[in-house]
């Protein structure tokens, strides 16, 4: 079991797939033959427009910053993104187009391969409550939102401030998640792979 440190430096900028815009990839994963299986990553929405087509890919999204937008899936219907923090989920292969409401966005945007990995997500305030990190995930990603925390997991301590992320490779480990401010908020990703 490896873990991981990824500082927000450490991020990777590439090309949305339509060529509209730019994403930070936090972390992934790819297959033998190179097929993505999962990604998470950061995006700036700066303009109205389509989103990229991930058909077989499930998709989640997450406002972090600014006064949200509207995404349009056609006659799958909508979805209002106007409060930071609240995961909105879609098929990726579903014909989708955003309205900003005032002014650009920043989002956090979770993609799996629908036959070969699935994704949960949660919302941490561990300074209210020490969380209990027991992964029995095939891989878990806590990235800080907002303030600074602290996990502890397999005899190691990490220290984390807004913008970085522990991965966590490897089922059946177990620790502790600690906020070091009233205000700390952190995104727990967990990926199962089939």
């Amino acid at each position: 079991m490896v873990n991981t440190l990824i500082a927000e430096q450490d991020h990777q900028l590439v090309p949305w797939k339509n060529g509209l815009g730019m994403t930070r990839e936090v972390a992934n994963a790819h297959g033998t033959n190179g097929t993505m299986l999962w990604r998470i990553s950061l995006a700036t929405v700066d303009r109205d427009g389509p989103f990229s087509d991930f058909a077989g890919y499930k998709r989640i999204i997450m406002l972090l910053e600014g006064k949200g937008m509207t995404l349009d899936f056609g006659v799958h219907g909508s979805a209002v993104m106007d409060t930071p923090f609240v995961p909105v989920a879609f098929d990726g292969a579903w014909p989708t187009s955003a309205t900003l409401h005032d002014g650009p966005t920043r989002d956090l945007n979770v993609v799996t391969s629908a036959e070969r990995a699935s994704g949960a997500v949660a919302l941490l305030e561990p300074a209210k409550a020490t969380a209990d990190l027991a992964p029995s995930h095939g891989v878990t990603v806590l990235y800080v939102l907002r303030g600074t925390a602290e996990a502890r997991v397999g005899g190691e301590r990490w220290a984390m401030a807004a913008g970085e992320a522990l991965r966590l490779d490897g089922a059946g480990q177990t620790g502790t998640l600690a906020g070091n401010g009233k205000d700390t908020l952190v995104y727990r990703i967990d990926i199962d792979l089939a």
